[in-house]
């Protein structure tokens, strides 16, 4: 059997930092990835529409995410500021509004509040200390719940819990308030902030797999592919991981994937109940990203709906054959991808004229080994596992961007997740 000094389950950008950071220590690493490719949750489709790649997975970032950007710094890897729109489109229920607000007039005192409770509430807490140690519970509730909390009546209650439910890919009566609030919070409490870490931010010229693979060949640990892991059995001198096609044995593992498939592998000792109780409960992250290529409509739109099959409609490039859409559901049956027409319908929602020509999506939710879109909590999470997902169990170690502190779900994370990850692995061995 092969031997270790770290063996580190999946190749996302989690597991590709830790596994470099450790490597850059002086340690023997084995990175077992149970896909094809690296990346995780993020997957970059090159051939995409017409030469314009496809992110199936995460997109954009911004300066505020200190951990991406200063890879991204690190390796020159090419990124580029997205086009602000000309104007914002709004969908009532799949009545586009004429009106450069999503309220008439005489909401716009609702509109004002709305911010403000955002703002609000998001100034309330640190970002980079556990939410579930600040005096903030009464935040981690269903993004509907808050939304009737703070008072927010009309279009703008709408178009808010619309919103959230965008950044979380999750319902409006499952997803934490609080998970979405610390987007704003992290943004130094900037509304404007918030929508480019969301939709406006930068993005990866050549994909975020130009970043993952510089990171790889950066740490040059061995790499597994195909080789997804049964087992992980723990004893006092070492770990043992059984995966398709072979064994390794390690001082200490690192376990990088979503929440969700831990109650898949075989733990032994057994995982603890917190553990095991948020692998079965999974994450509130279970809706779509969908890509759609479509004529007929503005080659600039950025769209917010409520009522509507898709949270978010937004232009991203114009090939020969139309303008190439990004659309978010909180839902993952709310649009058939594999339908051209009931994707038409959705964006129809947004571009009454849209005529949709190709559309690409990944399932991620029945993604065997992913089992959702990125890890939003769920209402009540917060108190009962944010803590817990990241705490070690004797020799084995959690990591992914679930356990990170600021940017949670986002690749930044992912990254916080595996340098925190490696120095408590380097440190336990001292």
């Amino acid at each position: 059997m092969d031997r270790y000094d770290v063996v580190v389950i999946g190749a996302g950008f989690a597991g590709l930092t830790a596994a470099r950071e450790l490597r850059e220590a002086g340690k023997d690493v084995l990175v077992l990835e149970a896909r094809d490719r690296i990346g995780g949750s993020t997957w970059y489709q090159p051939e995409g529409f017409d030469g314009f790649g496809l992110e199936m997975g995460g997109t954009w970032i911004v300066p505020q995410q200190t951990h991406v950007w200063a890879e991204v710094q690190r390796y020159d890897v090419p990124i580029k500021d997205s086009e602000l729109p000309g104007r914002m489109t709004w969908s009532d229920h799949g009545k586009v509004l004429d009106t450069l607000l999503p309220v008439p007039p005489q909401e716009y005192e609702q509109l004002e509040h709305a911010v403000r409770a955002l703002i609000e509430a998001a100034s309330r807490f640190d970002p980079l200390r556990p939410l579930s140690e600040q005096d903030v519970a009464d935040l981690d509730v269903p993004i509907r719940e808050w939304a009737e909390n703070v008072g927010l009546t009309g279009n703008a209650k709408e178009l808010m819990m619309s919103w959230f439910c965008g950044c979380a890919n999750a319902s409006e009566d499952t997803g934490s308030a609080l998970d979405i609030l610390r987007w704003c919070s992290s943004m130094d409490n900037s509304l404007w902030g918030m929508v480019q870490a969301s939709v406006l931010g930068f993005t990866f010229v050549n994909g975020t797999a130009s970043l993952a693979r510089a990171i790889q060949a950066d740490g040059g640990a061995e790499l597994r592919l195909s080789s997804p892991v049964r087992k992980v059995e723990a004893d006092d001198d070492g770990v043992t991981v059984t995966y398709d096609g072979g064994a390794a044995r390690a001082d200490r593992v690192l376990m990088t994937t979503p929440v969700g498939i831990w109650q898949d592998v075989e733990f032994s000792p057994a995982l603890p109940a917190d553990k095991l109780a948020i692998s079965r409960e999974n994450h509130a992250g279970q809706g779509q990203k969908v890509w759609a290529l479509a004529r007929n409509v503005p080659e600039d739109i950025s769209g917010f709906g409520w009522g509507t099959s898709f949270d978010y409609v937004g232009a991203m490039e114009t090939t020969d054959r139309g303008v190439v859409l990004v659309c978010f559901a909180p839902e993952h049956d709310r649009v058939d991808t594999g339908d051209l027409a009931d994707v038409q319908r959705a964006v129809r929602e947004f571009a009454p004229d849209a005529e949709v020509v190709d559309a690409r999506s990944h399932d991620w939710v029945h993604d065997e080994f992913s089992k959702g879109t990125w890890a939003t909590f769920a209402a009540g999470q917060f108190a009962k596992y944010e803590l817990c997902v990241g705490r070690p169990e004797g020799r084995v170690h959690f990591g992914g961007s679930h356990t990170a502190r600021r940017w949670r779900a986002f690749i930044d994370g992912a990254i916080e997740s595996g340098k925190r990850s490696a120095a408590e692995i380097l440190a336990a061995e001292k």
